[in-house]
């Protein structure tokens, strides 16, 4: 009894995988990240949310800065000198920066990380670092995508398709209508400066005062040196009131130790 060489094949599995390793060769193999949706393909997701108008953007940035000073003021209760607060300045920064580079009426938003770089000044380590953070406030989200490679760029039995920039849109979270509705009920307006700035303002004037305050009167500018003339002679005017106030109630007090 004889066996061909192919029911041996049969039996051990062989030609079995010599088919699959080659279906799978001739298979594009497609190096885009999970999840990512074809670009086109965007408002199957709703990766894009319409703004209504510019002013729905702006109140929004608004009460992000209100958020972020809040946040700011609560952590320097612990850590005083430390900088940023939930989102951070540059979290700030990429709001606003999207926010000038959206379609509006679509909602689309698509910018490269490299884009965003650009168009912030911001470092790339930055960049990625306050677009956690803001994803993570639920103030910004994104979806992956992928577009096909034109036919001329393919080689051989390559990948077909290729990730593209990341699909952008704001949320809008409640917590920020609340907090800007509740400046708005205290009449109180945006702050255009931001907190680490105002912080860094507000101890740089305090360290000149405290170096004015040590130099003598004849090495101030001539304004230094008229206001510690003026604040002296103040000085020197209340203590008088002072003592005679206290000749006057003593007098009162014992009217015989000065009539005799």
């Amino acid at each position: 009894m004889t066996t061909s060489i192919g029911s041996v094949l049969r039996s051990s599995g062989i030609a079995n995988i010599e088919r699959a390793l080659s279906a799978r060769s001739a298979r594009p193999r497609a190096k885009v990240w999970k999840n990512s949706i074809a670009v086109g393909h965007e408002q199957r997701v709703k990766a894009y949310m319409p703004i209504r108008n510019a002013r729905q953007m702006r109140e929004m940035i608004e009460a992000a800065k209100l958020y972020e000073r809040q946040t700011l003021a609560e952590r320097r209760t612990t850590t005083p000198r430390i900088r940023n607060g939930a989102i951070g300045q540059a979290g700030i920064q990429i709001i606003e920066f999207m926010a000038r580079i959206i379609d509006y009426s679509s909602g689309a938003l698509f910018p490269s990380l490299h884009t965003i770089v650009q168009g912030t000044g911001l470092s790339k380590n930055c960049v990625v670092q306050s677009l956690a953070r803001l994803k993570e406030a639920r103030i910004l989200d994104w979806f992956r995508r992928y577009e096909p490679i034109p036919e001329d760029e393919v080689d051989g039995a390559g990948p077909r398709v290729r990730q593209a920039t990341n699909a952008y849109r704001f949320l809008f979270p409640a917590f920020l209508a609340r907090i800007f509705a509740a400046r708005r009920r205290r009449g109180i307006a945006a702050d255009t400066a931001p907190a680490c700035e105002q912080y860094r303002q507000i101890e740089a004037a305090r360290d000149m005062d405290r170096m004015m305050d040590q130099l003598p009167l004849w090495e101030l500018p001539r304004e230094q040196r008229n206001k510690r003339e003026l604040a002296d002679s103040l000085s020197s005017l209340a203590r008088a009131l002072g003592m005679s106030e206290r000749e006057s109630s003593s007098r009162e007090d014992n009217p015989r130790r000065y009539f005799i």
